[in-house]
């Protein structure tokens, strides 16, 4: 990843539109969390964050979790120098038992799907109890993979390249706390 100058940064923001405030935001993270909470009230999953973009909606999320809950944090991708390859790749794989837990995985996007499916097709081999996951972003499109769905999602977003909330601009941006696009793209 090439590091941006401070004016390419600025220049990319002075170029971009607010697609959701940070008050939809907000918003989103309050019901996302009830729908959880309703979930799994009474139990005592594992929360597994999805770096590096799951990182800001977990951390909205779990202040407002009211279920005792396990965390710990995956790292895989698909992407190497921003382009996506059909290999995921484990960075961190945490070396916990998960045979009969209920695991709650947490990410910023649903887009195509092709890397959040592989991660719980790969945790899957461990015989946990249950896979649930949880995004801020549904990408609207029709790209996504076949036969999975994400079990909870804050909101739809437009079929654009978007930043913040976790979600980069060529590894920047992710604090911005709106959901961002660059204008006429």
């Amino acid at each position: 990843m090439n590091q941006l100058s401070n004016q390419q940064i600025e220049e990319a923001l002075r170029n971009s539109e607010c697609l959701i405030s940070s008050f939809e935001v907000s918003s989103a993270y309050e019901r996302l969390a009830a729908s959880v909470n309703l979930h799994y009230a009474g139990q005592n999953p594992i929360v597994m964050v999805v770096m590096n973009g799951g990182l800001i909606p977990a951390g909205q999320l779990l202040t407002q979790f009211t279920f005792y809950h396990r965390m710990y944090y995956i790292h895989a991708t698909r992407y190497r120098n921003n382009q996506g390859t059909n290999e995921l790749e484990w960075k961190f794989k945490p070396e916990i038992d998960l045979a009969g837990e209920d695991i709650l995985l947490i990410d910023d996007i649903f887009d195509e799907g092709i890397t959040l499916k592989a991660v719980v097709d790969e945790l899957a081999k461990e015989n946990p109890k249950s896979i649930r996951t949880c995004v801020l972003l549904n990408k609207l499109h029709d790209r996504k993979v076949q036969e999975f769905k994400v079990d909870f999602v804050g909101l739809d977003v437009a079929d654009r390249y978007v930043y913040g909330c976790g979600m980069d601009y060529h590894g920047y941006l992710r604090h911005m706390p709106g959901i961002y696009a660059l204008k006429n793209v």
